[in-house]
């Protein structure tokens, strides 16, 4: 909803909100799948938000994009194939293309607006979908997913919130054909919202993944712009825990994060030592 100059985004049941002051609408749209809208704020710089939802911020992307993506490649042992089901604004897709040694690089993304107007006004976000190992692919994840065959060696569900045709991405029917996608040492990561709100039932996200990993870890980051800006992410594998990282690895990254705004290879390492409360609402023993 908006506010005179500000836009307020209010959480699933209308129990919290946040707001940021709005110096312009720079587009509107409602494409065939939903609204898209972007706006110039005060705090934040470039705001992107879907049906009014906040996804994506000049302030705030890079965490979000190199957590995701840094993590499962450092502890991959040999990542050729990498896919990724959403991210439109294409900030995952920059983040894998810093790696050489990735050959393809899979963009599904079921509303084709979201990538063209991203590349309109987060240009830094898109700069990787020219890379010639990128292909971007307007599909359903849901039917592309059910297709592959132990395919990836990563997958990232950059996801909405579980509602309308997003919710099927936290059910453990999706979690399995992600699994069976995957390569025999593959990994999912995808985020899993906000444990102190816990409008989704983080609990049960977890348990699904659990029915279907052998490996289900789980780490925050802050993420300005998501209501309550504590933000949780999960980590399934199917053979590699989060902290196994890959030694070949570590001098290219070396080199690597000292241009990263978030990741290095410390954090990685700390960022999965989570609190009594974390455990608890995601059902860790």
């Amino acid at each position: 909803m908006k506010v005179d100059n500000w836009m307020i985004e209010e959480s699933f049941r209308n129990t919290f909100a946040m707001g940021f002051k709005v110096k312009k609408v720079l587009h509107s749209e409602q494409s065939q799948f939903q609204k898209i809208d972007v706006v110039e704020t005060a705090s934040v710089g470039k705001l992107l938000l879907l049906d009014g939802k906040t996804m994506v911020s000049d302030k705030d992307e890079f965490v979000y994009h190199e957590v995701v993506s840094h993590i499962p490649y450092m502890v991959s042992r040999n990542c050729k194939k990498v896919l990724i089901i959403g991210g439109g604004d294409g900030g995952v897709v920059r983040e894998f293309v810093k790696h050489a040694d990735i050959e393809r690089i899979d963009l599904v993304e079921i509303d084709e607006r979201v990538i063209e107007v991203s590349k309109i006004y987060f240009p830094d976000c898109t700069s990787g979908l020219s890379d010639k190992r990128v292909r971007v692919l307007p599909e359903d994840g849901f039917a592309f997913i059910k297709r592959a065959k132990k395919e990836y060696d990563i997958i990232v569900v950059d996801s909405t919130d579980p509602v309308d045709f997003a919710s099927g991405l936290f059910t453990d029917e999706f979690y399995t054909d992600v699994y069976n996608a995957l390569t025999d040492d593959g990994i999912m990561m995808n985020q899993t919202e906000n444990p102190f709100l816990d409008e989704w039932g983080i609990k049960g996200i977890y348990n699904n993944m659990r029915k279907v990993f052998p490996i289900v870890n789980s780490f925050t980051a802050p993420m300005l712009i998501y209501p309550g800006v504590f933000w949780t992410f999960g980590f399934s594998s199917k053979k590699y825990r989060p902290t196994d990282i890959n030694p070949e690895k570590m001098l290219a990254m070396n080199k690597l994060q000292r241009d990263l705004k978030w990741y290095n290879m410390d954090w990685h390492k700390g960022a999965f030592a989570i609190s009594n409360f974390h455990k608890t609402m995601i059902g860790q023993e």
